[in-house]
């Protein structure tokens, strides 16, 4: 596919730079964070990439995110009688646009109806101020790595603070009392080996000798209704509805049944782009003062 103006670029889509190779590109879905170089047919393959089929049967060439130089989306304007359109396609001798002004008159004089708007198909030498225009897609989805890495995806997690230092814990002490806490390659010498973990990376816990001990958690809004985050799916926040408006589960088609931890009841899911919640926010409970 060429542009408007001969570049190895889509008139409108995404583009991937690959070792100095520019591809038409999208996310790979299902493989989170890569994305899937598309080769236009008869171009050969990036080499030393593995293809990858997709649900719809199309091939792409998934590659993370560090071993692209670039990776943008790409729309072209141009003007036509001095009014602005959005080129949707072009041959050797017309591009045809969108239109983006507000004239009505002129629009019903020059143009055909769209469902929404108005299009037209102009001869190449009457088209102005042709022109490229780029959205950064690499930057923000590193960021949105980022994010999420520190954020642990959003699952709930429980701490234990013993001496200063901050472990991962269980979340309900055992029979007998005690919290167990992975510590890893350290080796608190006032705390018990768990002798149910072969790895000896678990270590037991009083509460009296714990400095903290506590659960966190993240809620969110997504169209306005409240939910408990679990985590992340291929970049998009899975959070579990804690609303009681049936009205909105019955008519959010969006929303996924699922059982929940008992195995018995229903619980409603969704999968949000962060960029359509609202009031993400962390919450903390304490849970030693109970055990004390």
């Amino acid at each position: 596919m060429t542009d408007p103006v001969g570049h190895p670029s889509p008139i409108k889509g995404e583009v991937a730079v690959f070792r100095g190779e520019l591809y038409r590109a999208r996310g790979a879905e299902g493989l989170w964070p890569c994305v899937e170089l598309l080769p236009e047919p008869g171009r050969p393959a990036p080499e030393e990439v593995a293809p990858r089929q997709a649900a719809d049967g199309s091939v792409g060439y998934p590659v993370p995110l560090e071993c692209l130089e670039a990776w943008y989306a790409v729309t072209w304007t141009f003007r036509w009688r001095r009014e602005l359109f959005e080129c949707t396609a072009s041959t050797p001798t017309t591009l045809s646009g969108n239109y983006l002004g507000s004239d009505e008159h002129f629009a019903k004089e020059h143009l055909k109806r769209r469902v929404i708007g108005y299009r037209g198909v102009f001869p190449r030498d009457e088209v102005t101020e042709l022109e490229q225009h780029r959205e950064d897609r690499l930057q923000p989805r590193h960021a949105l790595v980022r994010r999420l890495d520190e954020f642990d995806h959003f699952r709930p997690k429980t701490y234990a603070v013993h001496r200063g230092r901050t472990y991962p814990a269980a979340a309900e002490a055992d029979t007998s009392g005690l919290i167990t806490l992975t510590t890893g390659d350290d080796r608190p010498e006032d705390l018990i080996a768990d002798p149910r973990d072969p790895s000896g990376e678990h270590f037991l816990a009083a509460p009296e000798q714990l400095d903290a001990w506590y659960r966190t958690h993240w809620t969110f809004r997504w169209k306005g209704e409240p939910f408990d985050a679990a985590g992340t799916v291929d970049g998009r926040i899975k959070g579990v509805y804690t609303g009681g408006s049936w009205g909105f589960v019955s008519n959010t088609l969006q929303l996924t049944p699922e059982k929940g931890p008992d195995g018995v009841h229903t619980q409603y899911t969704v999968q949000a782009g962060l960029k359509n919640v609202t009031d993400l926010e962390q919450h903390r409970t304490d849970l030693l003062p109970e055990k004390q």
